[in-house]
């Protein structure tokens, strides 16, 4: 391939990655703000809000396979210039959205102690994580059809929409923050129940914003179009989707259950390393949304190339989605090796301990996140070719088989506590690169692509 190509797939990967990537980084920032905004509370408010990331992540499995499926579908029929049957996946798959929050959103408000419970919580966390889980779980309606909605459209290529969209939703969030958590210019101090309130204006802001745009004239995935062609959920639709979406499904169930049974254990290693352990994995989903934001730019062109025909284009693709990431991995890794001790002090101010589990969970940190990236970007180019049994076996294989099994051995039978944590998400993380590269080079998936 001639350089001057070369350089037109690196533009035009990076021209659809960019605000993909800075998308999920502001989704993960959300997150790394409450736990910020939070820590002024005390360490079990810290904990009792991670706590609920899991259950709510469980809750949310459903609509992750539903947007991917969404996203991968779309990209396909843009590549095929089919504008009708793209439209009447959306509307099937929104029709399904939207009856499943409902069911799923009662049962939550129901049994929210259940749930904590199960995730770890103790007596001194369980009653404040129920009521920030009710919260959150009440308003998800917000937060799942702007996920959809975004899914759509970045499946249609425009990734910058949900760059937007979270840009707004992050402003909102960290003002009503600020606003009730601890209570100023007059508005009530809240507690973990203002950050919950102030997370659900958030994304109902970027919600609205994102609906808006299916009403655009250059919009694939039009309201209009939907309307002037009559386009209704059919059963043919939903048959489509279930083909990919009951594997993604698995494949998050089982990632979930793994990651639950995970969060569960460190749990109980004590609060202040769980508190710690919290401040990690929130910079481990800052790294993971780099991974995730050139993940939805590599599904969306390879899906594209897909579509058009054109295999040797939607590898060319993958490889500098790849070359990106790594990029990225050593400079996030480089920031985080050298700034762990200004990050955790800003959370715990002057308190030794947790310097020290920062120190040791930087480290680890710096290891795992090319590792990361490079799996994500192989997995999901695997699922845009249809190639999804395979990852769900792979992410269940290491998150809910390896994951739990090495951090069970390493915390009760080695008693390396927190280390041992890590430990085992380095182990789980490298198993499923292996898996994934192994498969993508060995060019098994391109029996899926018809």
């Amino acid at each position: 391939m001639s350089e001057s190509k070369q350089r037109s797939f690196s533009r035009e990967t990076f021209d659809m990655a960019w605000p993909a990537v800075i998308e999920s980084v502001l989704v993960a920032l959300a997150g790394i703000v409450d736990t910020l905004m939070v820590s002024s509370l005390g360490k079990a408010s810290v904990s009792a809000v991670g706590i609920t990331n899991q259950p709510k992540f469980f809750v949310f499995t459903f609509f992750f396979a539903i947007n991917t499926c969404i996203s991968l579908m779309i990209a396909r029929k843009v590549g095929e210039k089919n504008r009708r049957d793209a439209n009447g996946l959306f509307v099937t798959g929104l029709f399904i959205v939207i009856c499943m929050c409902a069911l799923l959103t009662v049962i939550c408000l129901l049994f929210a102690e259940t749930f904590m419970s199960l995730a770890g919580a103790n007596a001194e966390t369980v009653g404040k994580s129920a009521q920030y889980f009710r919260v959150i779980m009440g308003g998800s309606i917000f937060n799942l059809l702007l996920l959809y909605v975004n899914a759509a459209q970045r499946g249609s290529g425009n990734t910058r929409l949900a760059m937007r969209t979270n840009i707004v939703s992050n402003i909102v969030n960290l003002v009503f923050d600020y606003l009730l958590i601890n209570g100023k210019f007059g508005f009530p101090a809240l507690g973990i129940i203002g950050a919950a309130i102030a997370t659900v204006l958030g994304t109902a802001c970027a919600c609205v914003i994102s609906v808006r745009t299916l009403f655009l004239e250059k919009s694939f995935v039009q309201v209009q179009y939907i309307v002037q062609e009559k386009i209704r959920p059919e059963i043919g639709y939903a048959k489509d989707m279930a083909g990919i979406s009951t594997a993604i499904l698995s494949e998050n169930i089982l990632s979930r259950l793994g990651m639950m049974i995970t969060s569960s254990m460190t749990a109980r290693v004590g609060t202040d390393p769980f508190a710690a352990h919290l401040v990690g994995m929130n910079f481990m989903t800052l790294g993971f949304a780099f991974a995730d934001g050139l993940q939805a730019a590599a599904v969306a062109l390879f899906g594209r190339s897909l579509g058009e025909g054109d295999i040797e284009k939607a590898k060319k693709y993958t490889w500098c989605s790849l070359q990106f990431g790594l990029i990225i991995s050593a400079v996030f890794s480089g920031i985080m090796l050298l700034f762990n001790q200004q990050i955790y002090n800003i959370y715990y101010p002057n308190d030794a301990v947790m310097a020290g589990y920062g120190r040791m969970i930087a480290f680890y940190f710096a290891v795992i996140l090319p590792i990361q990236i490079s799996k994500t970007i192989f997995s999901a180019v695997l699922r845009g070719a249809g190639d999804v049994r395979y990852t769900m076996i792979g992410t269940t294989v290491g998150v809910t088989v390896i994951q739990p099994l090495c951090l069970y051995v390493f915390t009760n039978y080695f008693h390396m506590g927190l280390q041992g944590v890590w430990l085992s998400i380095l182990i789980s993380q490298g198993i499923q690169l292996i898996l994934f590269a192994g498969r993508y080079f060995s060019n098994q998936w391109m029996k899926y692509v018809s």
